[in-house]
């Protein structure tokens, strides 16, 4: 996520140019390196969310908690 362009997508060494300074070599974006580290997180989440991926519980995501299927019922 440190290296990862959160607007075009490009993944590169040379786009971290410092512990806090990013800057993408093929779009040019310019961010603080933890607000565009935090954007690709907050991407891969709800990429994880759209497809009704896993948690550690085993239940997809998009499935509603036991408990409130049982109370609704």
């Amino acid at each position: 996520t440190s290296q990862r362009c959160a607007c075009c997508g490009h993944t590169a060494k040379e786009n971290r140019l410092s512990q806090s300074k990013f800057r993408c070599q093929v779009c040019g974006y310019t961010a603080n390196a933890d607000v565009n580290g935090a954007r690709n997180i907050l991407a891969a989440g709800h990429a994880v969310l759209a497809c009704g991926g896993m948690v550690q519980s085993g239940r997809p995501l998009n499935q509603e908690p036991t408990e409130m299927i049982q109370a609704t019922a």
